[in-house]
């Protein structure tokens, strides 16, 4: 297996994941929070619209400007779609990508960080609701 076809496939496991974790969220918790110095549902869809903003900066040669992105919808769907597209977009070019730059932008900006913000709301939805914390992984 390549360095590409690995990163390809922890891209796909993580982003079934996040797809997951976020599925039927139920909106009237959308702003809650695990503690208070935690981010929320919607603070969390936004700030990895934000990182998948700064990979394809970055993956391009640029220097992203942290809280530019601009996400119109702000209903639950739209985030979470707004979300996603970005995400979609990454994962075209780290699939494509043979470049080691690339490859670790990838890794850093959205297959660990992925995980990382998963854990959280997976706690979330426990804390919240009756959530069966191996969903995630059907």
């Amino acid at each position: 297996m390549s360095v590409q076809e690995f990163l390809t496939a922890q891209l796909n496991d993580v982003g079934n994941q996040l797809t997951a974790v976020f599925a039927n969220y139920p909106e009237q918790n959308w702003h809650e929070k695990v503690t208070p110095e935690a981010m929320s549902p919607a603070e969390t869809a936004y700030h990895l619209a934000d990182c998948y903003n700064a990979f394809l900066t970055s993956a391009a040669g640029g220097k992203h400007e942290w809280g530019s992105t601009v996400i119109e919808d702000q209903t639950p769907t739209g985030q979470i779609s707004a979300m996603l597209a970005l995400r979609a977009k990454c994962l075209d070019i780290a699939a494509s990508s043979d470049d080691p730059k690339i490859q670790g932008l990838a890794s850093d900006y959205i297959s660990l960080h992925d995980a990382y913000h998963v854990g959280q709301m997976v706690t979330l939805r426990m804390k919240l609701e009756d959530f069966d914390s191996y969903s995630i992984y059907k």
